[in-house]
């Protein structure tokens, strides 16, 4: 597994022309191919900016999406988009008990195209072929619409269980990792903000009152993910950042508690190399679930903010680092503090624009400070970053 210890989980801030060119494009004044050339030379100043900071891990910045799970949904056969839904297909747990627009299967999922593949090859092109190990490709959780909707995520006449739902889901996620796999990448992300809700009680008392058992979902979710990752070749990285929610106009989170309730089944159940946890507030909770990491995988602590412009103190980082290594070391499996800072990365606890304007406080400026903050702590704790 190729080991970046100074990580950023995927989006970056926008500049002011690509997000004009694309309030353009919605309104009608500019062609998709001028969106796209502006897209284009966005996103190989973003692979620059970011090679030029020495960043080991390198992503388009999320560039071409307006929400950090665009790209998988909205291109896949059987989905219909439902505008002004009824408010009682929302289950009552989810984030928000009503959207304006939503998705739900008429049809058999089908994946009649690649998704992420066209914006990986540029990816490719822009970074040049001595950085094609570096590069990563995110996506959004598969579980994103079940979560929201339950059984009416599907229509009864095309999925008699959620078994059945999840399969051919499953199956799209495997047919798209062949073929990114295909073209190159070898490190793939998926963004999983459900999962969250597991760690807040208030999440797992409103599944309890709507009658769901919150560990039998999560099991489920578990079993999801794993299916949707079966079968990787051996050299592919595959990480999963938990994500507490980055999109409120107050930058609070959707979900809080700590991981204690998740962390055993999350890293001995889930067949991921690497883990992405948000450890920015202490809302997050001790480092102490992370006694539970098997020697084999890899976490990466979320401890800069994305939310606040303040620059975190680099002496508190490493500290906090520290912290989490000797968790690890005096964990169910024992080990040495060197073996468990081994065993860890640094970045920020979210994407800088995991939606398209990101937050006005957090301007270009700041996170270029936030990307180097994390490169040279990294670079003093591991010597690399």
């Amino acid at each position: 597994m190729f080991v970046s210890r100074a990580e950023h989980v995927g989006s970056l801030k926008r500049p002011a022309a690509l997000l004009q060119k694309r309030s353009d494009f919605q309104l009608g004044k500019c062609t998709t191919e001028e969106l796209k050339s502006c897209e284009d030379e966005s996103i190989a100043n973003a692979v620059r900016m970011q090679l030029d900071l020495g960043f080991t891990s390198i992503t388009d910045g999320e560039y071409r999406r307006t929400m950090f799970y665009d790209g998988m949904f909205e291109k896949l056969g059987g989905l219909k988009v439902i505008n002004d839904p009824p408010e009682c297909i929302f289950q009552t747990f989810n984030f928000v008990r009503y959207m304006p627009v939503t998705r739900i299967s008429i049809g058999k999922l089908e994946r009649t195209s690649p998704l992420y593949g066209e914006a990986f090859d540029f990816l490719k092109k822009a970074a040049g072929p001595e950085n094609v190990e570096k590069l990563k490709v995110t996506m959004g959780a598969p579980e994103w619409y079940h979560f929201r909707h339950g059984k009416y995520a599907y229509e009864a006449t095309v999925y008699a269980s959620d078994d059945a739902y999840f399969a051919d889901l499953a199956n799209i996620y495997r047919e798209e990792i062949k073929d990114l796999y295909s073209r190159g990448c070898r490190r793939i992300q998926i963004d999983d903000p459900i999962l969250a809700c597991f760690c807040d009680e208030h999440f797992r008392k409103l599944m309890q009152k709507a009658g769901v058992d919150p560990e039998c979902l999560f099991d489920t979710y578990v079993g999801v993910l794993n299916a949707c990752v079966r079968g990787r070749p051996s050299d592919l990285t595959v990480g999963l950042h938990i994500c507490r929610g980055n999109v409120k106009p107050t930058r609070e989170p959707f979900a809080t508690g700590p991981y204690d309730r998740i962390a055993k089944k999350l890293f001995n159940k889930l067949d991921f190399d690497c883990f992405y946890l948000e450890y920015d507030t202490e809302r997050a909770g001790t480092f102490e679930p992370l006694r539970y990491l098997p020697k084999h995988k890899h976490v990466i602590l979320g401890l800069v903010s994305t939310k606040n412009p303040e620059l975190e103190a680099p002496s508190a980082l490493r500290k906090r680092i520290v912290q989490a290594a000797e968790a690890i070391a005096r964990g169910e499996i024992p080990r040495t503090i060197e073996e468990a800072l081994d065993q860890i990365s640094v970045s920020p606890q979210c994407g800088f624009a995991s939606h398209a304007s990101g937050f006005e406080i957090m301007t270009h400026e700041i996170m270029v400070k936030k990307l180097v903050l994390v490169r040279d702590v990294a670079c003093t704790v591991w010597g690399q970053a």
